[in-house]
Protein backbone atom coordinates (compact mmCIF):
# COMPACT_ATOMS: atom_id res chain seq x y z
CA UNK A 1 0.00 0.00 0.00
CA UNK A 2 1.13 3.05 -0.99
CA UNK A 3 2.12 6.04 1.89
CA UNK A 4 2.05 9.44 0.92
CA UNK A 5 3.75 10.96 3.95
CA UNK A 6 7.19 9.99 3.16
CA UNK A 7 9.64 7.90 5.43
CA UNK A 8 12.50 8.95 7.59
CA UNK A 9 14.50 7.10 5.71
CA UNK A 10 13.44 8.60 2.08
CA UNK A 11 12.99 11.77 3.07
CA UNK A 12 17.16 11.58 3.78
CA UNK A 13 17.23 10.18 0.37
CA UNK A 14 15.75 12.97 -1.11
CA UNK A 15 17.82 15.54 0.40
CA UNK A 16 20.92 13.93 -0.93
CA UNK A 17 19.60 13.31 -4.05
CA UNK A 18 18.79 17.37 -3.82
CA UNK A 19 22.34 18.36 -2.77
CA UNK A 20 24.28 16.32 -5.14
CA UNK A 21 22.29 17.88 -8.13
CA UNK A 22 22.63 21.31 -6.67
CA UNK A 23 25.95 20.69 -6.30
CA UNK A 24 26.14 19.10 -9.78
CA UNK A 25 24.44 22.29 -11.24
CA UNK A 26 26.74 24.61 -9.68
CA UNK A 27 29.93 23.04 -10.93
CA UNK A 28 27.97 23.14 -14.67
CA UNK A 29 27.37 26.84 -14.08
CA UNK A 30 31.11 27.39 -12.72
CA UNK A 31 32.60 25.89 -16.08
CA UNK A 32 30.47 28.06 -18.21
CA UNK A 33 31.47 31.14 -16.62
CA UNK A 34 34.94 29.91 -16.30
CA UNK A 35 34.40 28.76 -20.06
CA UNK A 36 32.33 32.61 -21.44
CA UNK A 37 35.54 33.86 -19.73
CA UNK A 38 38.45 32.69 -21.66
CA UNK A 39 39.61 35.08 -24.18
CA UNK A 40 38.58 34.80 -27.94
CA UNK A 41 41.44 35.07 -30.19
CA UNK A 42 41.16 35.94 -33.37
CA UNK A 43 44.63 34.42 -35.82
CA UNK A 44 45.88 36.91 -38.62
CA UNK A 45 47.75 34.46 -40.91
CA UNK A 46 49.78 37.37 -41.87
CA UNK A 47 52.19 40.19 -40.45
CA UNK A 48 50.87 42.86 -38.28
CA UNK A 49 50.41 46.49 -40.42
CA UNK A 50 48.03 44.89 -43.16
CA UNK A 51 44.98 44.91 -44.15
CA UNK A 52 44.04 41.93 -42.56
CA UNK A 53 45.52 42.56 -39.19
CA UNK A 54 43.78 46.30 -39.22
CA UNK A 55 40.34 44.89 -39.91
CA UNK A 56 41.13 42.13 -37.33
CA UNK A 57 42.01 44.39 -34.65
CA UNK A 58 39.04 46.98 -35.02
CA UNK A 59 36.57 43.74 -35.16
CA UNK A 60 38.34 42.04 -31.69
CA UNK A 61 38.14 45.16 -30.13
CA UNK A 62 34.18 45.50 -30.74
CA UNK A 63 34.05 42.07 -30.07
CA UNK A 64 35.63 42.85 -26.24
CA UNK A 65 32.83 45.42 -25.82
CA UNK A 66 29.33 43.31 -26.85
CA UNK A 67 30.80 39.70 -25.54
CA UNK A 68 32.22 41.09 -22.06
CA UNK A 69 35.35 39.22 -23.02
CA UNK A 70 38.48 40.41 -23.90
CA UNK A 71 39.02 39.14 -27.96
CA UNK A 72 42.38 39.43 -29.34
CA UNK A 73 44.68 39.16 -32.12
CA UNK A 74 47.31 36.63 -32.87
CA UNK A 75 49.49 37.17 -36.20
CA UNK A 76 50.66 34.07 -37.22
CA UNK A 77 52.34 34.82 -40.32
CA UNK A 78 53.92 32.50 -43.18
CA UNK A 79 53.47 30.33 -46.63
CA UNK A 80 50.92 32.36 -47.41
CA UNK A 81 48.22 32.28 -44.51
CA UNK A 82 49.01 28.20 -44.17
CA UNK A 83 50.85 28.55 -41.04
CA UNK A 84 47.88 30.61 -39.41
CA UNK A 85 45.42 28.45 -40.81
CA UNK A 86 46.58 25.29 -40.04
CA UNK A 87 46.81 26.37 -36.48
CA UNK A 88 43.49 27.49 -36.30
CA UNK A 89 42.23 24.30 -37.84
CA UNK A 90 43.92 22.33 -35.05
CA UNK A 91 42.58 24.33 -32.44
CA UNK A 92 39.93 23.13 -29.74
CA UNK A 93 35.99 23.90 -31.89
CA UNK A 94 34.72 25.81 -29.39
CA UNK A 95 34.59 29.47 -30.46
CA UNK A 96 37.51 30.74 -28.80
CA UNK A 97 40.08 30.32 -31.69
CA UNK A 98 39.04 32.00 -35.07
CA UNK A 99 40.45 32.88 -38.09
CA UNK A 100 40.64 36.29 -40.12
CA UNK A 101 40.51 33.87 -43.44
CA UNK A 102 41.16 35.49 -46.69
CA UNK A 103 40.94 34.82 -50.20
CA UNK A 104 44.41 32.25 -49.84
CA UNK A 105 42.06 30.09 -48.71
CA UNK A 106 40.53 29.00 -51.69
CA UNK A 107 43.75 29.90 -53.98
CA UNK A 108 46.61 27.45 -51.93
CA UNK A 109 45.44 24.95 -53.80
CA UNK A 110 46.30 26.28 -57.35
CA UNK A 111 49.36 27.54 -56.03
CA UNK A 112 51.16 24.95 -53.86
CA UNK A 113 51.32 20.79 -55.18
CA UNK A 114 51.11 20.17 -51.53
CA UNK A 115 49.06 21.52 -48.48
CA UNK A 116 48.61 19.68 -45.19
CA UNK A 117 45.08 20.15 -44.79
CA UNK A 118 41.47 20.76 -46.52
CA UNK A 119 40.28 24.35 -45.85
CA UNK A 120 36.87 23.43 -47.27
CA UNK A 121 36.03 21.09 -44.83
CA UNK A 122 38.45 21.71 -41.90
CA UNK A 123 37.29 25.20 -41.33
CA UNK A 124 33.61 26.46 -41.43
CA UNK A 125 32.43 29.79 -42.34
CA UNK A 126 31.22 32.29 -39.32
CA UNK A 127 30.75 35.36 -41.25
CA UNK A 128 31.67 37.53 -44.10
CA UNK A 129 33.65 40.96 -42.52
CA UNK A 130 34.89 42.85 -45.49
CA UNK A 131 36.00 43.16 -49.34
CA UNK A 132 39.16 44.18 -49.91
CA UNK A 133 39.21 46.58 -53.27
CA UNK A 134 43.39 46.33 -55.02
CA UNK A 135 45.04 49.65 -56.47
CA UNK A 136 47.25 50.07 -58.26
CA UNK A 137 49.96 52.51 -57.07
CA UNK A 138 53.19 53.97 -57.56
CA UNK A 139 56.13 54.76 -55.44
CA UNK A 140 58.88 58.06 -55.52
CA UNK A 141 60.76 56.42 -58.51
CA UNK A 142 57.72 56.47 -60.99
CA UNK A 143 56.96 60.21 -62.42
CA UNK A 144 53.50 58.36 -64.12
CA UNK A 145 50.95 60.48 -62.87
CA UNK A 146 48.50 57.91 -64.27
CA UNK A 147 47.65 54.63 -65.47
CA UNK A 148 47.96 55.31 -69.36
CA UNK A 149 51.80 57.01 -68.68
CA UNK A 150 52.48 53.88 -66.60
CA UNK A 151 51.40 51.42 -68.86
CA UNK A 152 53.57 53.42 -71.36
CA UNK A 153 56.54 53.37 -69.22
CA UNK A 154 56.40 50.69 -68.54
CA UNK A 155 56.41 48.87 -71.92
CA UNK A 156 59.55 51.11 -72.97
CA UNK A 157 61.67 50.26 -69.55
CA UNK A 158 61.59 46.58 -71.30
CA UNK A 159 61.85 44.77 -68.15
CA UNK A 160 63.70 47.40 -66.05
CA UNK A 161 60.90 47.62 -63.70
CA UNK A 162 60.58 46.08 -60.01
CA UNK A 163 57.08 45.69 -57.79
CA UNK A 164 56.63 44.55 -54.17
CA UNK A 165 53.39 42.27 -53.04
CA UNK A 166 51.72 40.83 -49.81
CA UNK A 167 53.93 37.78 -50.52
CA UNK A 168 54.51 34.89 -53.25
CA UNK A 169 50.87 34.35 -53.98
CA UNK A 170 48.67 36.79 -52.37
CA UNK A 171 46.01 38.25 -53.92
CA UNK A 172 48.21 41.55 -54.44
CA UNK A 173 51.04 39.47 -56.34
CA UNK A 174 47.99 37.39 -58.34
CA UNK A 175 46.91 40.96 -59.39
CA UNK A 176 50.30 42.53 -60.38
CA UNK A 177 50.81 39.29 -62.33
CA UNK A 178 47.18 40.06 -64.53
CA UNK A 179 47.98 43.53 -65.12
CA UNK A 180 51.80 42.83 -66.04
CA UNK A 181 50.33 40.02 -68.45
CA UNK A 182 47.35 41.56 -69.58
CA UNK A 183 48.98 44.77 -70.18
CA UNK A 184 52.44 43.38 -71.92
CA UNK A 185 54.97 44.39 -70.32
CA UNK A 186 57.97 42.41 -67.76
CA UNK A 187 58.93 43.01 -64.62
CA UNK A 188 60.57 41.91 -61.74
CA UNK A 189 58.36 40.24 -58.32
CA UNK A 190 59.99 41.26 -55.22
CA UNK A 191 57.39 39.31 -52.10
CA UNK A 192 57.62 40.87 -48.36
CA UNK A 193 55.88 39.38 -45.72
CA UNK A 194 52.84 41.29 -45.51
CA UNK A 195 51.33 45.04 -47.19
CA UNK A 196 52.88 46.48 -44.58
CA UNK A 197 56.48 45.66 -45.39
CA UNK A 198 55.66 46.08 -48.94
CA UNK A 199 54.32 49.48 -48.40
CA UNK A 200 57.62 49.97 -47.12
CA UNK A 201 59.04 49.30 -49.93
CA UNK A 202 57.09 51.02 -52.09
CA UNK A 203 57.55 54.60 -50.59
CA UNK A 204 61.30 53.98 -49.81
CA UNK A 205 61.72 53.57 -53.77
CA UNK A 206 63.01 49.89 -53.48
CA UNK A 207 60.67 48.72 -55.71
CA UNK A 208 58.82 50.93 -58.60
CA UNK A 209 54.68 49.91 -58.09
CA UNK A 210 52.51 47.30 -56.76
CA UNK A 211 48.66 46.31 -56.08
CA UNK A 212 47.97 47.50 -52.75
CA UNK A 213 45.30 47.95 -50.03
CA UNK A 214 44.27 50.85 -48.95
CA UNK A 215 44.54 50.89 -45.49
CA UNK A 216 47.87 49.96 -44.73
CA UNK A 217 49.41 52.57 -47.34
CA UNK A 218 47.17 55.37 -46.42
CA UNK A 219 50.12 57.01 -44.42
CA UNK A 220 52.34 57.19 -46.98
CA UNK A 221 50.16 58.27 -49.39
CA UNK A 222 49.09 61.27 -47.11
CA UNK A 223 53.06 61.65 -46.62
CA UNK A 224 53.36 62.01 -50.55
CA UNK A 225 55.38 59.08 -51.00
CA UNK A 226 53.10 56.70 -52.85
CA UNK A 227 50.46 57.54 -55.45
CA UNK A 228 47.25 55.12 -56.17
CA UNK A 229 46.79 55.23 -59.52
CA UNK A 230 43.52 53.58 -59.92
CA UNK A 231 41.35 50.43 -58.84
CA UNK A 232 41.12 47.25 -60.12
CA UNK A 233 36.94 46.83 -59.60
CA UNK A 234 33.73 47.82 -61.35
CA UNK A 235 33.12 51.05 -59.92
CA UNK A 236 35.58 53.42 -57.92
CA UNK A 237 35.58 53.82 -54.51
CA UNK A 238 33.50 55.88 -52.03
CA UNK A 239 36.32 57.27 -50.08
CA UNK A 240 38.49 58.04 -53.31
CA UNK A 241 35.93 59.47 -55.45
CA UNK A 242 38.89 60.36 -58.03
CA UNK A 243 40.85 57.37 -58.50
CA UNK A 244 39.62 55.88 -61.88
CA UNK A 245 38.83 52.16 -62.24
CA UNK A 246 41.63 50.15 -64.90
CA UNK A 247 38.61 49.95 -66.81
CA UNK A 248 38.23 54.11 -67.26
CA UNK A 249 41.74 53.77 -68.20
CA UNK A 250 41.43 50.99 -70.96
CA UNK A 251 42.34 48.18 -69.27
CA UNK A 252 39.34 45.38 -69.06
CA UNK A 253 39.45 43.11 -67.14
CA UNK A 254 38.19 40.66 -63.85
CA UNK A 255 37.21 42.59 -60.00
CA UNK A 256 40.41 41.97 -58.53
CA UNK A 257 38.92 42.54 -54.85
CA UNK A 258 39.83 40.17 -52.39
CA UNK A 259 37.83 39.57 -48.73
CA UNK A 260 38.42 38.99 -45.19
CA UNK A 261 35.99 36.14 -43.93
CA UNK A 262 35.86 34.62 -40.04
CA UNK A 263 36.48 30.98 -39.61
CA UNK A 264 36.12 28.62 -37.01
CA UNK A 265 37.23 25.03 -36.59
CA UNK A 266 35.42 22.03 -38.10
CA UNK A 267 33.04 21.24 -35.41
CA UNK A 268 32.07 24.42 -33.90
CA UNK A 269 28.82 24.02 -32.59
CA UNK A 270 26.20 25.38 -34.75
CA UNK A 271 24.82 27.63 -32.06
CA UNK A 272 28.93 28.85 -31.25
CA UNK A 273 28.43 29.78 -34.89
CA UNK A 274 25.65 31.39 -35.46
CA UNK A 275 26.03 33.63 -32.13
CA UNK A 276 29.41 34.72 -33.52
CA UNK A 277 27.69 35.65 -36.59
CA UNK A 278 24.86 37.83 -35.29
CA UNK A 279 27.88 39.69 -32.90
CA UNK A 280 30.20 40.06 -35.98
CA UNK A 281 27.12 41.76 -37.89
CA UNK A 282 26.16 43.99 -35.66
CA UNK A 283 29.60 45.07 -35.08
CA UNK A 284 29.65 45.97 -38.91
CA UNK A 285 26.29 47.36 -38.68
CA UNK A 286 27.81 50.28 -36.70
CA UNK A 287 27.89 53.56 -38.14
CA UNK A 288 31.16 54.26 -37.39
CA UNK A 289 32.92 51.29 -37.72
CA UNK A 290 31.32 51.00 -41.41
CA UNK A 291 32.89 54.77 -41.92
CA UNK A 292 36.33 53.40 -40.33
CA UNK A 293 35.95 50.51 -42.75
CA UNK A 294 35.21 52.58 -45.89
CA UNK A 295 38.02 55.37 -44.91
CA UNK A 296 40.70 52.88 -44.92
CA UNK A 297 39.47 50.97 -48.33
CA UNK A 298 37.68 48.54 -47.00
CA UNK A 299 33.87 47.64 -47.60
CA UNK A 300 32.36 46.31 -44.60
CA UNK A 301 30.32 42.63 -45.75
CA UNK A 302 28.58 41.19 -43.22
CA UNK A 303 25.98 38.12 -44.29
CA UNK A 304 25.33 34.83 -43.30
CA UNK A 305 27.73 31.31 -43.24
CA UNK A 306 25.55 30.40 -45.90
CA UNK A 307 26.92 33.55 -48.12
CA UNK A 308 30.50 32.85 -47.13
CA UNK A 309 30.19 29.52 -48.85
CA UNK A 310 29.22 30.93 -52.17
CA UNK A 311 31.39 33.65 -52.60
CA UNK A 312 34.36 31.38 -51.70
CA UNK A 313 32.99 29.06 -54.78
CA UNK A 314 32.03 31.71 -57.54
CA UNK A 315 35.54 33.24 -56.69
CA UNK A 316 37.61 30.14 -56.49
CA UNK A 317 37.06 30.03 -60.74
CA UNK A 318 38.27 33.06 -61.48
CA UNK A 319 41.58 33.38 -59.49
CA UNK A 320 42.36 29.72 -60.49
CA UNK A 321 42.20 30.63 -63.81
CA UNK A 322 44.64 33.97 -63.03
CA UNK A 323 46.90 31.21 -61.19
CA UNK A 324 47.14 29.23 -63.73
CA UNK A 325 47.06 31.77 -66.69
CA UNK A 326 50.20 33.95 -64.64
CA UNK A 327 51.74 30.32 -64.53
CA UNK A 328 51.91 31.31 -60.57
CA UNK A 329 53.30 28.46 -58.79
CA UNK A 330 54.69 28.99 -54.88
CA UNK A 331 57.00 26.07 -53.66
Amino acid sequence: MFDPVPSNRFRKMRRALVSAAAATLALGIGVAHAQASRPITIVVPFAAGGATDITARLVAERLTQSLKTSVVVDNKAGANSQIGTSFVINARPDGHTLLMGTTSLINNIHLYPRIQYDASRELRPVAGVVEVPAFLMVGPNVKAKNTREFVSMAKASKGALNYASAGAGSTLHLAAEWFRNNVGFDATHVPQRGSGPAVVALAQGQVDFSFENYGPALPQIQANRLRVLAIASPKRFPSLPDVPTLKEAGIDGPDLASWFVLMAPAGTPDDVVANLNKEVNAVLAQPDVRQRLLDIGLVPLGGTPQDVTDRMRQDSGKWGSIIRTARVKVE
